[in-house]
This record gives structure tokens, C-alpha cells and sequence, in this order.
């Protein structure tokens, strides 16, 4: 009987672990045609890296072309991931159905990976709520 008091506090020192604190999330670092890697260019190009030339060339207009459309994608890609992040994150106390404010931040975000958006709204209330 007297050890009843063990429970609690071992919950209570779990749910405040350093893990669990609700953050907003960082900013994504947007790449640039420059600073795309080997593997990144051979992704663009849809070639193995070992065909991408290692050092500084002059590339094709189609390469660039490849390149540019590559960046415009994985940029728009990492700011869709954040506004979604971002806005379940301001959403994280909200009391409204799950499915409601997963449909808002779709929305808000152009965003149609319903699926993906309702998983990432349940990370962020289970860590408002001090769950893992």
C-alpha cells in the first residue's frame, strides 16, 4: 500500500521527458540549383549517380531544365510539409474533430494526403496531451 505512490510519479516523470515537448517546427532549408548534390542531380536527371560528372561542368539547357524543376519541386514539397506541421501545431489544443481540422489545414496548405495530414494532427495533440 505504501508503495502506491511509485505509479504516478513514474507516469509523471515519462510524460515529461524532454521528447515530448511540444515545439513548433523549424523552418525548412530551401535548396537552391547550386547547391544540389550528386545524388540529387543524378535524381533529377533520373540517371544513376555514377553517371552525374563529379566536378564542375557546363551542363546541357535539358539538364538544367531537369534541375530546375527538380528544386521547384522539393521546395514546394518541404513548405507544403511545413504549413502542414506548422498549422498543426497551432491546431495541437484545439477540442474540434480530428478529421475537421485536418480537413481545415488541407485547405489552408493545398494539401491532399488526407492521410498524412490526420497523422500529423494526432502527433501534435498526443503531444499537447503529453503522450508520446
Amino acid at each position: 500500500m505504501r508503495h502506491l505512490w511509485i505509479l504516478p510519479a513514474i507516469s509523471l516523470l515519462a510524460a515529461c521527458s524532454p521528447s515530448d515537448r511540444c515545439e513548433a517546427p523549424p523552418q525548412p532549408k530551401l535548396i537552391a540549383v547550386k547547391d544540389m548534390s550528386r545524388e540529387q542531380k543524378a535524381d533529377a536527371l533520373g540517371v544513376p549517380p555514377e553517371r552525374v560528372p563529379a566536378g564542375p561542368v557546363t551542363d546541357s539547357p535539358e539538364a538544367m531544365a531537369a534541375y530546375d524543376a527538380y528544386v521547384a519541386r522539393h521546395n514546394d514539397a518541404l513548405q507544403v510539409g511545413y504549413c502542414v506541421d506548422n498549422e498543426a501545431y497551432k491546431a495541437r489544443n484545439m477540442k474540434d474533430e480530428m478529421n475537421t481540422v485536418a480537413h481545415a489545414i488541407m485547405a489552408t496548405c493545398k494539401e491532399s494526403a488526407e492521410a498524412d495530414t490526420l497523422a500529423t494532427v494526432l502527433r501534435y495533440r498526443n503531444c499537447a496531451a503529453g503522450n508520446k
